[in-house]
């Protein structure tokens, strides 16, 4: 044997920069065996095997699970790498759009805690929204363990639909309950999302002037909340529309406790047009 062209296993881990139970483990599964075997039970690696093992490297790199590069490397051929290719390319591709995604999510979630640290949550202010969309989800009981479930049908439903724009978990309350101090009555649960769905059933949300107002603490004592916004509207003379929509600005994201979460609350101002 030719020392110039062979390697023990220690020499050729060290080469191509791997362990030696990397070594090992290949040739268990019979993915990348020594060239020989000497009688007491050394191995040695010949020098023209690292472009093999390059070539396994680099399809472990593209995320190719072992057992599928055993096979290609048992059966290759021009045609057979081209074909496993192309799939590889293909699943690249969608990993990609799925990190642009992630990405975007995180970019705009970001931006929402963002707004939130620098909101004066005291205030009663007048915001201008765009038109918003949401999934709506009826609850018959109006339990909260039903509402959560509900939410939970939603946000699997948006999932499955391929979209990627982030959300958020909202209620719609209607001026008939907030009239009679029912605050904490709900029939619904809706997701808000910035995004025109592009399958399935959504609703639209108006764009324009909305009166807003937040809510610190659970979602119990909301009541307090609407009393300052509906007093600001009364001062105001200002027309509404018949519902308010309840997000959560705040939420288990960043705060621990119930007790800090926010909501805010919001109601569109009707226009001469709209009355």
């Amino acid at each position: 044997m030719d020392r110039h062209e062979y390697m023990t296993t220690g020499e050729f881990a060290s080469a191509m920069g791997v362990s030696k139970d990397t070594l090992f483990h290949y040739d268990d599964i019979g993915l990348f065996c020594p060239e020989k075997v000497s009688e007491n039970g050394y191995r040695y690696y010949s020098i023209y095997q690292m472009e093999t093992f390059d070539t396994i490297r680099m399809l472990r790199d593209l995320g190719m699970p072992l057992k599928e590069i055993r096979d290609m490397l048992a059966h290759r051929s021009p045609e057979r790498v081209m074909h496993v290719f192309a799939e590889r390319e293909q699943q690249i591709d969608r990993q990609i759009e799925r990190l642009k995604a992630m990405k975007q999510w995180l970019s705009r979630r970001r931006g929402k805690i963002a707004d939130a640290e620098k909101t004066d949550f005291s205030e009663v202010t007048i915001q201008a929204f765009p038109e918003r969309y949401y999934l709506y989800g009826h609850v018959a009981d109006g339990l909260e363990k039903s509402i959560y479930r509900k939410t939970s049908e939603l946000i699997a439903e948006f999932k499955k639909s391929g979209m990627r724009s982030d959300y958020d978990a909202a209620y719609i309350q209607y001026d008939e309950n907030v009239q009679k101090g029912k605050f904490t009555e709900y029939d619904n649960t809706i997701l808000l999302v910035d995004e025109r769905p592009a399958t399935g059933q959504y609703e639209i949300l108006p764009g324009g002037r909305y009166i807003t107002a937040y809510h610190v603490g659970h979602w119990m004592n909301i009541g307090q909340t609407y009393k300052r916004l509906l007093q600001y509207k009364e001062q105001h003379h200002l027309k509404t529309e018949s519902f308010y929509i309840e997000r959560y600005v705040v939420d288990n994201f960043i705060a621990k406790e119930i007790e800090d979460y926010v909501t805010e609350v919001a109601v569109r101002i009707l226009d001469a047009s709209d009355r």
